[in-house]
């Protein structure tokens, strides 16, 4: 029977540069080998986590929320390095609950908004602030305590460890990773023909399984459990060679150069400056290759499975977190009225838009159009339709935080644009300000701004003057809170 594992270590494409792996082939990978449970770990962001999360339950898959920061060697906010010494050191952290989860985020967000020296970073100090809720995993080469290790630095590696096992108790793991290649791998993937990179590989699988020896004893002296992971950078084995290419697209050097003779290129060959990992194993393995890999030591397997059940953190997608909007006079009170002020509020607003936005001209037009019609009666007939369907969907709040800021940066004199996407097929949003098209002159739909059996709340484009719209940013901060804004992000993604 093969022995039951969970892959903790992965990185998808959103690991930029440094993943060949999409998010859906991680999730179809783990459920072809039917596997339990999954993580996510991309590199220094959670960019991906809500689509993981998404792909996971589509296939019965308990998604694991993670992410693999850098460690800074001193204080994150020191920006500089000794000789030789790197800017940052790797470890894995995991969500159990939604305070691990928002504390993930305020580790990604500080370590670029704070930390940032050639990596995103953070130290010591920020995780003792923000451990609840966290598992980590620590102990690979490239961590701080594998480098102390390699440089035979026994005193700092044991002192890391305790600070470690101080902070995150029972919820600290030792990695364990065997990535050594078979000779025929090897040679096919001619790996013997370049020595440099042979005696660096030879290396790291030395180093790699002394490592490993020290971790499990040091583990078993000091009540610290070890974990079996293989860290997934591509899903197939034969996938190497494109994130070979992919991580120097990154540091922009060929992966091939001419061979020079007597002035003149010959033939193309390996460019020896080119980057590359020390093994062709980052893989995505599956429960019966781990099974092999780690058959002397199960526990190390079988800890996988105990840290997806301490995770069971899961996104809250019904409960609507936007800030509220209060009307101006109202004192304050039940939220219901509360709510029946800010309707009233918004159609009194459109209302006195009908007065300020339909001159004579308007009408004019609107009656060359609808000719057997009252103009007016035709805009309070659209106004009644749309106010209640936006209301019976409880998005009043919604429009209004928008026409508040957008209102404010008018009366500023900040340029905003007028209009675009499916928002200009309400009446409302031209009434109150938020676009300048009017919708009934041009036959705009309403239905593809608010779809009435769509429950999610639509988009409203805005375009704000980029030269000052910090300030219009910095007004919504101030006015609704720093946890109810938030600037959002888009992905172009590689095929």
């Amino acid at each position: 029977m093969t022995q039951q594992w969970v892959s903790l270590n992965n990185h998808s494409q959103y690991s930029i540069l440094n993943s060949t792996a999409s998010v859906q082939d991680l999730v179809q990978a783990a459920a072809s080998d039917n596997m339990q449970a999954l993580a996510l770990t991309d590199f220094c962001n959670l960019f991906g986590a809500v689509e993981f999360y998404k792909a996971s339950m589509a296939a019965n898959i308990h998604p694991i929320i993670g992410i693999e920061l850098m460690m800074a060697p001193r204080s994150c906010r020191e920006k500089k390095r000794l000789a030789g010494e790197r800017a940052g050191f790797p470890l894995i952290l995991l969500a159990k609950n939604g305070t691990g989860y928002r504390n993930l985020c305020k580790l990604s967000s500080i370590a670029y908004l704070e930390g940032f020296y050639y990596t995103p970073r953070i130290d010591k100090e920020l995780l003792e602030s923000y451990r609840e809720g966290l598992i980590c995993l620590v102990g690979s080469l490239s961590s701080l305590i594998g480098t102390y290790f390699l440089e035979g630095n026994q005193a700092d590696c044991k002192a890391t460890i305790a600070f470690f096992h101080q902070l995150f108790k029972e919820d600290l793991y030792f990695e364990l990773q065997r990535h050594k290649m078979s000779e025929a791998d090897i040679r096919l993937d001619r790996m013997h023909q370049e020595t440099w990179l042979h005696q660096q590989y030879t290396q790291f699988v030395q180093d790699q399984e002394n490592l490993n020896a020290y971790l499990a004893e040091y583990g078993k002296q000091e009540g610290i459990a070890t974990v079996a992971t293989n860290a997934v950078h591509y899903i197939h084995r034969e996938d190497w060679q494109s994130h070979e290419i992919l991580l120097n697209v990154q540091s922009g050097e060929p992966c091939e150069i001419w061979e020079q003779q007597s002035g003149l290129a010959r033939r193309r060959v390996l460019n020896p400056k080119r980057r590359v990992k020390p093994t062709h194993e980052l893989y995505f393995k599956n429960q019966e290759q781990m099974g092999s890999l780690f058959a002397d030591s199960p526990q190390s397997l079988l800890a996988t499975l105990e840290i997806a059940k301490k995770c069971a953190f899961h996104f809250d997608f019904k409960t609507k977190f936007y800030p509220v909007f209060t009307p101006p006079g109202f004192e304050g009170g039940e939220e219901k009225a509360r709510v029946r002020a800010v309707e009233q509020y918004l159609r009194t607003l459109c209302e006195t838009g009908i007065q300020k936005r339909y001159t004579q001209e308007r009408l004019a037009a609107l009656q060359a159009k609808y000719k057997e019609q009252d103009p007016l009666q035709v805009v309070k007939e659209r106004l009644d339709y749309e106010l209640e369907v936006i209301m019976s969907k409880g998005m009043c709040d919604y429009l209004l935080i928008v026409y508040d800021f957008i209102a404010w940066a008018k009366n500023k004199n900040i340029p905003v644009g007028p209009g675009r996407g499916s928002g200009v097929g309400s009446i409302i949003l031209f009434l109150i300000g938020i676009t300048d098209i009017e919708p009934l002159r041009f036959d705009l739909f309403f239905e593809r701004f608010i779809n009435p059996e769509r429950p999610s709340y639509p988009d409203i484009d805005v375009d704000i003057c980029m030269e000052r719209r910090a300030e219009v940013i910095e007004y919504t901060l101030q006015k609704y809170g720093h946890d109810h804004v938030a600037q959002i992000i888009t992905f172009g993604t590689m095929k």
